[in-house]
């Protein structure tokens, strides 16, 4: 993976949309103090997810937008985006080319996309992180940054170091796993806290469930006998009513089929009326339109003939200026035409001052050949000792009659388009007037069926009145029937399956034919006994001890899961240990040799390394007694945690005992060493150096090129920067300028083409 482009639109002192294109090796960003080459860097930093905006050197979010300037107004938004080649599948996206956008509003709005798709900032974060980069990595390194290795303290440095050698993804991991360890402790004491209070009261439940499933069990043998009985005498009842039923159930069919019909019908009536007004708006509109086109037609071409009237009028004219007349040379004429001369070159040598790319170089020459002509014409008229008249006034100014031209061509193609637009808008009436015709049609027919329908329906309505009569005489029979059923069995749901098995007509329960109605009040009069002599027990006994039962067998293999967990999150946090230990080590002594090695050749000798440094265990009284096994390893891992970095540099024929004795030009070379070293050993997919030899003179800034050079076999360099030996190492170079609206610009130049 490699950075390919980045485009940058509104962001601080880029307002005009600027693209760079990136190479593999290395690209230099240079220019003059202020002309913005290091907003390069903070676009950059912004588009992968920087949040700091004192880490963008502003105040406010909104500071990234272009504010404005005397001749240029400020910008609605800021927009930058991150072209990266994925060809490699770094990324984890199906995708050979990732575009990471970033935008902001002057109404604060923000909004992140990937490949132009809304995204979420973790989202793009959580991706750049699986290949390597970070807003807070080392991809955008500036001269700052570098120079807090070495003021931070050996903590803060053990942060930076982490990150570095690649073990900070599993000591999250390692943190989150203690964090659920902890929590999985306290959730096996609750659940044993909750086991204990919920036994006892279960046994208790236990006792009385059983009576109650004695009860239960002659309370459901009533029930079922009653709703036999009243199954019964239900169907019995609706067999009676049963035709009725039968003829108002189709005819209510029959009158919502034709109420769907009609309410259809009177719909599309509506639509075609509602139509109908939408045909007189669109037409008075068009014919709006026809007379605004006709009316801008005629104008138009009054200007054309306007325009070619001039134009015959200028063409004469040039015509009757332009005969040649021989004069003899004077000195009169001779200033005149050097004056003109120094002007031109007085021009040329501006354009020469202002030249940004090379559009503009293109125009200078143009330049420079018309003044090497104006010069050889004057030579040739001295020698001949005349001039022409036409030379004596120098150029007819043809401007007016070229603009002329111009004017016509432009008035004739309006006139053309127009005429064709008006052409369109007469279709379009025709159109309009033929589909209202076929409207109209449609309309009288659906009136026409609207009535038939309506006809139709109103018989069925009638005689559904004159069944409806019918049915009310039963619906007192059954209304008393329920009245009985809800006494007896006081539970609306029986009543409802009463009612349901009825309309089902199904009755397995009971042979309908031989069923003997006596026989079944007696059997329910003898259950009504039995279940009286038994008493009352609570009926939400059962209930509640399924509920309790159920709770505690739940949180009894809750246990068991969370004591499973327990022990697999030991274990993996014993493993994350194991991991954490061998690769820090492994990468940090490899960090050091090289720091080492890029100490010596910056410094021409001396001698640097890096070392480990961890606090003595201690008692915390805050932390409870140190003879107790589990404390006291959890103490030692706290207390590991607090782990620092010390850096040891002495320059040759120096002995060192601080960081503080080194000088600035010194520290700032230590502090290079260190970010090349950390570099070396995990080097991200780009890397962005901001100036960080700035400090430095120019011996030591060609050491920091070559090494510059070594590193970019590793990773695609862009630097941002003031020196020669730095530009020197680049395969493409960007010049950064500030033209007068404080606009910032760039020109490119590909150095290994020169």
């Amino acid at each position: 993976m490699y950075l390919k482009k980045l485009e940058i639109s509104g962001f601080k002192s880029f307002a005009n949309k600027t693209v760079l294109d990136f190479p593999h090796g290395i690209t230099a960003v240079v220019g003059p103090n202020g002309s913005g080459k290091s907003n390069v860097a903070d676009a950059i930093k912004w588009v992968l997810g920087e949040q700091s905006m004192k880490s963008l050197r502003g105040k406010k979010s909104k500071d990234v937008i272009f504010t404005g300037s005397d001749k240029k107004a400020k910008m609605s938004s800021a927009s930058v985006s991150l072209h990266l080649d994925n060809r490699d599948k770094k990324i984890p996206l199906d995708y050979e080319d990732v575009i990471l956008t970033r935008k902001l509003f002057q109404n604060g709005d923000s909004e992140y996309l990937i490949n132009k798709s809304r995204a979420r900032l973790i989202d793009i974060i959580d991706l750049l992180a699986r290949s390597g980069v970070s807003q807070r990595g080392y991809c955008v390194i500036n001269q700052g940054m570098a120079d807090s290795i070495l003021t931070a303290t050996p903590a803060e440095r053990m942060v930076i170091f982490e990150e570095a050698t690649g073990v900070r993804k599993f000591q999250i991991k390692k943190q989150q796993s203690i964090n659920k360890l902890e929590s999985t402790k306290r959730n096996l004491q609750r659940v044993a806290d909750l086991l204990n209070e919920i036994e006892p009261r279960l046994n208790s439940l236990k006792r009385q469930a059983s009576k109650a499933q004695k009860r239960g069990a002659i309370e459901e043998s009533l029930k079922s006998e009653q709703k036999k009985l009243f199954a019964y005498i239900w169907t019995k009842l609706n067999n009676d009513n049963r035709k009725y039923g039968s003829e108002k159930e189709n005819l209510e069919k029959n009158i919502k089929e034709y109420s769907e019909e009609v309410a259809k019908i009177k719909n599309k009536l509506s639509e075609t009326e509602n139509n109908s007004d939408s045909y007189t708006t669109e037409f008075e509109q068009l014919q709006k339109e026809i007379d605004s086109l006709r009316e801008t037609i005629n104008e138009l071409q009054r200007n054309l003939s306007v325009i070619e009237g001039r134009l015959q009028i200028e063409e004469e004219r040039k015509k009757e200026m332009e005969k040649p007349e021989h004069m003899p040379i004077n000195l009169g004429y001779v200033k005149n035409k050097l004056y003109g001369l120094v002007s031109a070159y007085d021009k040329f040598f501006d354009l020469i001052k202002k030249i940004a790319n090379l559009e503009d170089i293109e125009s200078i020459k143009e330049e420079g050949i018309e003044v090497r002509k104006n010069v050889k014409n004057l030579l040739k008229e001295i020698e001949d000792g005349k001039i022409t008249q036409k030379d004596k006034e120098i150029v007819f100014d043809d401007s007016s009659i070229k603009k002329l031209k111009t004017e016509k061509v432009e008035v004739s193609n309006k006139i053309r388009g127009y005429e064709k637009e008006y052409e369109e808008f007469k279709n379009r009436i025709y159109e309009l007037n033929k589909n209202e015709q076929e409207k109209r049609q449609i309309f009288f027919q659906l009136e026409k069926n609207l009535q038939i329908k309506q006809d139709e329906l109103n018989k069925f309505k009638d005689v559904l009145n004159q069944i409806n009569i019918e049915l009310a005489k039963f619906e007192v029979r059954k209304e008393d029937l329920i009245n009985e059923i809800k006494d007896e069995i006081g539970n609306n749901e029986i009543l409802k399956e009463i009612q349901d098995r009825t309309f089902k007509n199904s009755s397995e329960e009971f042979q309908f034919d031989s069923f003997d109605q006596e026989e079944s009040r007696l059997k329910i009069r003898k259950l009504k006994i039995q279940f009286d002599q038994i008493g009352g027990i609570d009926p939400l006994i059962m209930e509640e001890y399924e509920e309790t039962k159920k709770r505690f067998d739940f949180l009894s293999a809750q246990s068991n899961d969370l004591e499973q967990a327990s022990g697999s999150l030991k274990k993996v946090i014993e493993e994350l240990d194991e991991k954490i230990e061998v690769i820090f080590k492994s990468s940090f002594k490899k960090i050091s040799e090289e720091f080492n090695k890029y100490f010596k050749i910056i410094f021409g000798g001396g001698k640097a390394d890096l070392s480990v440094k961890y606090s003595d265990f201690k008692k915390d009284e805050n932390n409870g007694n140190e003879n107790d096994p589990e404390k006291t390893e959890e103490n030692k891992q706290e207390k590991q945690k607090i782990a620092g970095v010390e850096i040891n540099a002495s320059p040759p024929g120096k002995k060192i005992s601080s960081l503080d004795i080194l000088s600035g030009g010194e520290r700032a070379l230590t502090s290079v060493a260190i970010l090349f070293a950390i570099i070396s050993n995990n080097p991200p997919p780009f890397l962005v150096l901001d100036e960080i030899d700035a400090a430095l003179d120019e011996s030591n800034s060609e050491k920091i090129a070559k090494i510059s050079k070594e590193v970019a076999f590793k990773t695609q360099l862009i630097i941002i920067t003031h020196n020669r030996e730095m530009m020197r190492q680049a395969g493409v170079l960007y010049g950064v300028t500030m033209d007068n609206n404080s606009i910032s610009k760039i020109i490119s130049l590909k150095l290994d083409e020169v």
